[in-house]
This record gives structure tokens, C-alpha cells and sequence, in this order.
């Protein structure tokens, strides 16, 4: 391996000891490579609201069932998500993130060729399990590789990047399927996930080798139970859990159908990709923002606020098309408000924890996903109409902001 003058280790394989400086150039390539494996995973999580149409009728299911296999992916990643965080902390990244690579891959090649309601649901739980490392991974790569007062901006800048690849990722599929069939697709995107593999083997780590720990599930468990005592951490989950979750249900299953509850069926993906657009630029400078004012609260009382009136505009208000993209917008830059849960996250636990209170919160956050996807379809069930579906959505936000001005306020004051 050659080494540049400055020190730095070129990429390349690393021997035993070999250590690299953050910020440097191996710190950027390995994040890189953690960021596109995130865009990866979101864009294929996401897809769903784009091939639940086909998957509907390919193997004849209601709408019933295609909330439940969002809900699957969604519940499944809630449940593994407590612990990849907590395992990064302990194993490091390499020994963590490739599992999780081959996971994720493993799971898309199924999805392509599942022809039964079971083998979907089974490829959701294998995704589930390997993207459970993914957000969060990429956020504890930002940590260690570029230091924690670096933690939020680089976090925020993975959030940017992936809400942007969905976002583009909609109109791109849609023409896509125009050609292929959604089978066909997950084949095509399976072998993206076999060469991300190849690239984590050859240059996923640490910038200094992980310690093996003798009792690694003692660790594990020790640093959960650490996370769970601290009363703020719990708080931050519940309100970051409920503004994400709201951004997930309608970003990845009911944008689509509240458009085409209005008349606009045709649009519905403009409305989804402008709602993760808006989740994307609000990332690019709410941490900043955060960081600048010292405070934490103030920016996501902001976005919990764009939140409940975009909803209640939503619901509440007809309007023409283009101002149903406006609210889209606004709703998913008022949701950037949930990393700021992370970085209250990050301000409580300190930097030896950060994997595994980015992961807490993270899988407090999906299981309000899984909860707020299901609530409309229940109460369609039940006979309400378009209005009293989507009322809980309204009531959750309005929870939320009660939840962040109970928060403390943790930003560090220099």
C-alpha cells in the first residue's frame, strides 16, 4: 500500500494496526461508500409506492395486504434497528456494515423473483435486516471518521443525499416500468446491491481497528441499557419518531393516494418526490441552523409547525394541483425537524454511544412509521371517510410539538 506525503493511507485494504486520520481522503471514501449504500436502501424502501400498483395485481392482494408488507419492512427494521447501532459501537463498522450490505442485497433478489404474498413479506424482513445498519451506520461513519462536532452536518448531509435519490428515484422508476416489469427491475437493482458488496470487502472500516471484546452481546446489551435510562433520549425518540414516521407513511405509501383522492392519480409521484425534496433540502442546512442558534428546540417547533399546517391544508382544503406539490414540499422540510433528534441524541449520550443512540431513536422512529402507515387504511376499513383517515396524522403532530417543548434543551453552547 503507498502512502501519500502527508501520512495519509491511500484506499486499499487495511493490515492489522494500520490507522488513517479523519477527515482525510480514506474518511471521505468510506463515507461515500456508507451514503450510497443509504440512497440504496431508502430508494429501494421507498419504490414500494411506485410498484405497489403492479405488486396488487400481480399476486392479486387487497389494500389491506400492501399495507401490511410496508408495515413488515417497517416493524422488522424497527425491531433490528435497537441493536445495529449497539453493535457498531462494539464490532466497528467492517464487521457490521458488510453483513448488512449482503442483507440488503440478498433481499432485493428475492423481492424479483417472489411469486407469492409470503416470499414478498420474507425478502421485506431480509432488507429490513441488513438496512437496519444503513442510516445509522452512515451517521456513526460520520462520527468516527470526521469526529462528533462534525456529527450532525454529516448526518444532515446523508439525509440530503438519500431524500434526493428518492426524490429523483420517482419519476426514473416510473419510466422505468413503462419498459419492465417490477420483477425485472429488482433483478436489475440486486446487481448494484453484488457490487456494493465487492466495494464494502475492499474498503468498509474503522479509521482505527475495533477492539474484540470477550462478552461482545454483554457490551451490547450494557450500552442499550445506558440509553434507556436517560429520560431525554426517550423524549427525542417520541417526537422525532412521530415527525419521521408521519414523512415515512406518506412518503412511501399515502401521498399517492390522498392525490388520488383529489382527482390528481397521475401526479401522485410529483407529490411524493416533492415531498422527499423537501425532506432533502431542509437536511442540507437544519443541523447548521441548529448548531449556529445553540439551540435545538426552537428549529423543530418551526418544523413540526410546517407540518401540521401542510397537513391540515391537505386534508381540509381543496386545491389545485401545483399547491398540493407546495404542501408536499412544505411537509417534508418541516419533517427535517427529526434530526435534530439525532443530534439531541448525540448531545446526551456523548461519542462512545453514538451508534447506539442513533440506532434507539432511529427504531422508536420506524415503529411510529409502521403504526402511522397502518391508522388510515384501519380507519378506511371501518367505513370513515377521507377526512377522519387522515385526522390522526393532524392529532400525532400536534403531540409532537408537545413533546419538543418538554425537551431540554442540550445544544452545546460554544
Amino acid at each position: 500500500m503507498t502512502t501519500q506525503t502527508n501520512g495519509t493511507k491511500l484506499p486499499g485494504i487495511q493490515p492489522g494496526g494500520t490507522r488513517y486520520r479523519q477527515g482525510g481522503p480514506m474518511a471521505w471514501w468510506v463515507w461515500i461508500l456508507a451514503t450510497v449504500f443509504v440512497i440504496y436502501l431508502f430508494n429501494i424502501q421507498t419504490m414500494f409506492s411506485d410498484v405497489q400498483g403492479d405488486i396488487q395485481k400481480h399476486l392479486s392482494l387487497d389494500t389491506w395486504h400492501l399495507t401490511l408488507i410496508a408495515g413488515t419492512y417497517t416493524w422488522a427494521f424497527a425491531l433490528f434497528q435497537f441493536f445495529g447501532g449497539a453493535f457498531l459501537d462494539c464490532f466497528g463498522s467492517r464487521r457490521v456494515m458488510i453483513p448488512a450490505f449482503i442483507f440488503v442485497t440478498a433481499g432485493v433478489f428475492l423481492y424479483g423473483i417472489a411469486e407469492s404474498y409470503t416470499v414478498i413479506l420474507l425478502a421485506q424482513v431480509l432488507m429490513a435486516l441488513g438496512a437496519c445498519c444503513g442510516f445509522v451506520g452512515a451517521g456513526y461513519i460520520g462520527g468516527v471518521w470526521f469526529g462528533m462536532a462534525a456529527y450532525g452536518t454529516m448526518f444532515g448531509y446523508v439525509q440530503t443525499l438519500s431524500s434526493v435519490g428518492s426524490a429523483v428515484q420517482q419519476p426514473i422508476i416510473e419510466a422505468l416500468l413503462k419498459h419492465m416489469s417490477y420483477e425485472q427491475l429488482f433483478t436489475y437493482l440486486g446487481i448494484i446491491g453484488v457490487v456494493l458488496v465487492v466495494l464494502a470487502f475492499i474498503y468498509m472500516r474503522n479509521p482505527q481497528p475495533v477492539p474484540v471484546t470477550r462478552n461482545p452481546f454483554k457490551v451490547v446489551g450494557n450500552n442499550l441499557l445506558q440509553i434507556f435510562k436517560k429520560p431525554q433520549m426517550w423524549i427525542a425518540a417520541m417526537w422525532g419518531g412521530i415527525i419521521f414516521g408521519l414523512n415515512l407513511a406518506l412518503g412511501v405509501v399515502w401521498v399517492p393516494k390522498i392525490f388520488e383522492h383529489y382527482g390528481y392519480g397521475a401526479s401522485g409521484y410529483i407529490g411524493t418526490a416533492l415531498l422527499w425534496l423537501g425532506l432533502a433540502a431542509g437536511s442540507c442546512f437544519w443541523p447548521q441552523w441548529s448548531n449556529r442558534i445553540a439551540s435545538r428546540r426552537k428549529p423543530s417547533v418551526i418544523g413540526a409547525l410546517m407540518i401540521i399546517a401542510g397537513l391540515v391544508l391537505t386534508i381540509y382544503v381543496e386545491m389545485p394541483m401545483w399547491l398540493m406539490c407546495v404542501m408536499m414540499f412544505m411537509i417534508g422540510m418541516g419533517a427535517t425537524a427529526h434530526m435534530l433528534a439525532f443530534s439531541v441524541g448525540g448531545d446526551v449520550a456523548g461519542g462512545p454511544l453514538v451508534g447506539t443512540s442513533s440506532a434507539f431513536i432511529n427504531g422508536i422512529m420506524f415503529i411510529f412509521g409502521g403504526i402511522l402507515q397502518n391508522i388510515p387504511s384501519a380507519l378506511s376499513s371501518s367505513g370513515h371517510g377521507f377526512h377522519t383517515m387522515f385526522l390522526p396524522y393532524i392529532v400525532a403532530a400536534a403531540i409532537a410539538l408537545v413533546f419538543i417543548f418538554i425537551q431540554k434543551e442540550t445544544a452545546p453552547k460554544s
